[in-house]
């Protein structure tokens, strides 16, 4: 890779391993996994193979994993069984302000009802509004592990808990946190939970979500009976190989390969803070290691990226689902954010590849970035 790639929250590079898995699949495993011929079961070994590791990796059954397209996806997946299980009038979803664009779309289009629990200016959700919206009926609480911007960790498994004794299923958004934490489905207390393979050095386009035994299930893709009749559409083998591989890997390791997020990010803001009119989003609460999100007053953070990518160093605006749109982050607003800051924020993620020179290296080209920019300033 040429240049300095900071921008792993958006998607990360496949694992050199994962580019091999899927080359000789690609190569050598032409058939369909639902035919009865030889290939065709060649195929549904690795499709099978690939279950069992996605499974392992979530401290899951592997007949409670469901193959998808993505993150988005499985989101939707889930969203849509929660909402079609519940009668009508019970159709509310109960998610947090810094949700992830694919679980705030979804609920809008999905519920009924969409209630929304805030969080205070370090991310922290706010458990007492939260036992409140839980006093009326509910379909489903929606709650991201880790902000894909922040990096900060939601109380999934207290709050799982509340929900639970409330009756209500939870849905987990764990697309950022493969690889950075233990998850263990059945510790948190969900029902279901939804990963992206691109997002731990997997390929892009196939994710998983898993689903609780016994949970309520209806299909989001109808057709044939792929995926035990749950998710309609031939298997994309490949990159189910491809997967399977990363989830090995970003299932081991995950102590030494925190330790080494931690300390990179650390190095990263003590060097920013220091800038002219810096803020550090979520200093203050317990975060995912790897994830940096620095805003600078007066400035915009699309003008910082822009001009250090000039020099090679790709890092981003908040989320690249998100960045095309040149509106404020929904996050850093739920954060109460200064105007002052809100359009000013860059965030620098990292993955387990990268090195403190290249942390260095970010960070020079930042103060150099703001500096041109404040001298363009009146």
């Amino acid at each position: 890779m040429n240049g300095i790639y900071l921008d792993n929250n958006a998607t990360t590079a496949p694992h050199p391993l994962v580019i091999d898995a899927m080359r000789h699949v690609l190569e050598t495993v032409p058939g369909n996994p639902s035919s009865i011929h030889d290939l065709g079961q060649q195929a549904r070994t690795v499709v099978d193979r690939a279950r069992e590791d996605v499974a392992a990796l979530l401290h899951a059954r592997p007949s409670e994993i469901v193959f998808t397209s993505g993150g988005t996806e499985s989101i939707n997946t889930a969203l849509h069984a929660c909402v079609r299980a519940a009668p009508p009038g019970k159709r509310r979803i109960i998610r947090s302000a810094v949700e992830h664009e694919a679980v705030t779309a979804a609920a809008a289009f999905l519920a009924e009802e969409v209630s929304v629990v805030g969080v205070d200016s370090e991310g922290r959700l706010d458990l007492s509004a939260l036992k409140r919206e839980l006093e009326r009926p509910a379909c489903c609480l929606s709650l991201m592990l880790s902000n894909n911007e922040t990096g900060v960790e939601l109380p999934v498994r207290d709050a799982a808990a509340l929900a639970r004794a409330a009756g209500v299923p939870v849905h987990v958004d764990a697309v950022q946190a493969i690889g950075k934490c233990v998850v263990e489905v059945e510790r948190l207390g969900c029902d279901y939970l939804s990963i992206a393979a691109h997002k731990f050095h997997g390929p892009k386009g196939v994710g998983a979500l898993y689903v609780r035994r016994g949970a309520a299930f209806t299909p989001l893709l109808h057709g044939a009976s792929h995926e035990n009749s749950r998710r309609a559409g031939t298997e994309n083998t490949a990159a189910l190989a491809g997967m399977a591989v990363a989830a090995k890997l970003m299932g081991s390791g995950i102590a030494e390969r925190r330790a080494h997020l931690a300390g990179l990010s650390q190095r990263l803001e003590a060097r920013l803070a220091r800038l002219p009119g810096a803020r550090i989003q979520g200093a203050g609460s317990s975060r995912i290691p790897g994830t940096s999100n620095v805003a600078f007053e007066g400035i915009e953070g699309a003008g910082i990226v822009l001009r250090v990518a000039r020099e090679g160093i790709a890092i981003s605006a908040g989320s690249a689902c998100s960045a095309s749109t040149g509106g404020g982050s929904h996050v850093l607003e739920a954060m109460h954010v200064p105007y002052s800051h809100l359009f000013g924020a860059i965030r620098v993620s990292c993955c387990e590849q990268t090195t403190a020179a290249e942390v260095d290296a970010a960070a020079d080209a930042i103060e150099r970035a703001l500096g041109a920019l404040r001298a363009m300033m009146p």
